[in-house]
């Protein structure tokens, strides 16, 4: 990667090393049909407003509240509305339904021989269960669960802590991520190098020191 040597790896856990096999999409429009209501807003506009919310919310179940209930208000609707959707989205959304990100066993076996620690802003609860379907808790010395053992990414404390607990600088640390915002504004912060893995076309802002088409151009790049 670089003539500063590597001694340690974190990565983020949902769109990074894994993914929902429902999308959405298909959880929202069951939301509302559980809730009787007509669809009050859109999968895109949900995921479009996330980044409004990040720095007020300590979870993600919070955060979705918030969104949901900004989203129908603007729709026209009571945010108790919202409120309801977003307790049936939590309800219907199995954490045990999830799969690896391709490439990502390749990658983490490539990686067997450095120190690895997990950085999510997912409650534990929920970001076991999806540790336990995929077999990953063992590839990895800690798992630090930002917003709640910590201040959320992208505050820079869970990647300082991660790596304190590691017992490496954060000069000789690579952080993997899907999230400009919370992955890669966060491991810049701490004073790590870090890895987007591309979710959009164009120039990524905050610039990462790596740009990553697939999990497996980690192997390559090293």
């Amino acid at each position: 990667m670089t003539t500063t040597p590597v001694e340690a790896f974190t990565f983020d856990l949902d769109g990074t090393l894994c993914r929902y096999r429902r999308s959405t999409a298909e959880v929202l429009a069951l939301a509302f049909e559980r809730t009787d209501l007509e669809p009050l807003f859109t999968a895109a506009a949900y995921r479009e407003s996330m980044d409004q919310y990040t720095d007020e919310c300590e979870t993600m179940a919070e955060l979705r509240e918030h969104c949901f209930a900004a989203l129908a208000s603007e729709n026209g609707h009571a945010p108790s509305d919202g409120h309801r959707v977003a307790l049936a989205f939590e309800e219907l959304r199995d954490h045990r339904n999830v799969e690896p990100i391709d490439g990502m066993h390749e990658t983490l076996d490539a990686l067997a021989d450095y120190p690895l620690a997990l950085i999510t802003n997912g409650p534990p609860g929920t970001q076991s269960e999806k540790l336990a379907a995929l077999g990953l808790r063992s590839e990895f010395e800690l798992v630090v669960y930002a917003g709640y053992d910590t201040p959320s990414k992208p505050d820079p404390a869970p990647f300082v802590d991660a790596l304190s607990q590691l017992g490496v600088d954060p000069a000789h640390a690579v952080h993997v991520g899907n999230s400009l915002d919370a992955d890669i504004r966060g491991a810049d912060a701490a004073g790590m190098r870090s890895a987007w893995l591309r979710t959009a076309e164009g120039t990524p802002t905050p610039q990462p020191q790596y740009v990553l088409d697939s999990l497996t151009d980690l192997i390559h790049t090293l």
